[in-house]
């Protein structure tokens, strides 16, 4: 039973789940401009985890023959023969359904249908339709990991707003030059598996151009809440401050970054997702504001 638990656990990807509560969280407390329910920010943390664990599950079951080829993932429980892959997508099925109820129950239909949206985008967009077709696989199916702050402030409101559309786009945003620095890195899997990330079909200097667009894209995006009237200027200068540490850190990217350079600007993307959420739940209640 404890090794059955322990595979479970690694098919939902711990690490990815507690960073996409993270910003569904973040994304409740930003709409309710202060401290949600206790029980709708409960129901965000809760479901969003069974979600994105069923998702994952899901998408580990799927790409099994995949993760078998790369060494980063063939020691997953279904690449390693300690699960089959029915198992893992029959689970993590089981999860997104009770996440869904769980969302339309404790918070509302709305959050509910963008959790279910969610883990469809990941498991039908990303892994079926584009992982092992299109470079832009990421840039499109990451979409899935941009839902997570709009459910948060759509379990608060109820409703779809601006300023929920406004986090899952700047997430939207965000997962190409984070993902495509992980590329960089493990683009030796990525080609023995056949899976056209931008890093295997196209240089390291053009990988870099394109995640410094971003950033930059990202940098310009920290302002359109004050500009519109959802936002106060901390959130745009903290999000210029970490941007502009952010281009620092990617540039070893520019001249055949070591290992070690490249692992730390991959790191330093999800310090950056970090704070600039934590900044913009935060910012309403600072006296200022």
């Amino acid at each position: 039973m404890a090794a059955l638990a322990r595979q479970l656990v690694m098919l939902s990807k711990p690490r990815i789940v507690a960073m996409l509560v993270f910003t569904a969280v973040c994304g409740a407390w930003k709409a309710a401009e202060g401290a949600p329910e206790g029980a709708v920010l409960a129901a965000v943390a809760g479901a969003g985890a069974l979600a994105a664990a069923g998702a994952n599950a899901i998408n580990q079951g799927l790409d099994a023959d995949i993760d078998a080829v790369m060494s980063r993932t063939r020691g997953r429980p279904v690449p390693s023969k300690q699960m089959r892959a029915r198992i893992a997508v029959v689970a993590g099925a089981v999860l997104v359904v009770v996440a869904v109820a769980l969302m339309w129950v404790a918070a509302n239909p709305i959050a509910a249908w963008l959790t279910l949206a969610a883990a469809l985008v990941y498991v039908f967009v990303y892994t079926v339709a584009l992982k092992r077709r299109s470079w832009n696989n990421i840039v499109i199916g990451g979409a899935a990991g941009a839902f997570p702050p709009l459910i948060g402030a759509a379990a608060v409101t109820g409703t779809v707003e601006a300023v929920g559309v406004y986090m899952f786009a700047f997430v939207f945003f965000w997962t190409p030059p984070h993902f495509w620095t992980l590329s960089i890195l493990l683009k030796d899997d990525y080609a023995s598996a056949k899976v056209p990330m931008l890093s295997t079909v196209a240089s390291e200097r053009a990988t870099y151009v394109q995640i410094l667009l971003y950033v930059v894209l990202l940098m310009a995006m920290g302002w359109l809440p004050f500009a519109s009237g959802y936002g106060g200027v901390t959130f745009g200068a903290v999000a210029t401050a970490v941007g502009l540490y952010w281009l620092w850190k990617l540039r070893p990217l520019s001249r055949g970054p070591s290992r070690t350079e490249t692992l730390a600007a991959y790191k330093y993307s999800l310090v950056y997702l970090a704070v600039v959420f934590l900044a913009l739940a935060v910012e309403p209640s600072l006296p200022w504001y």
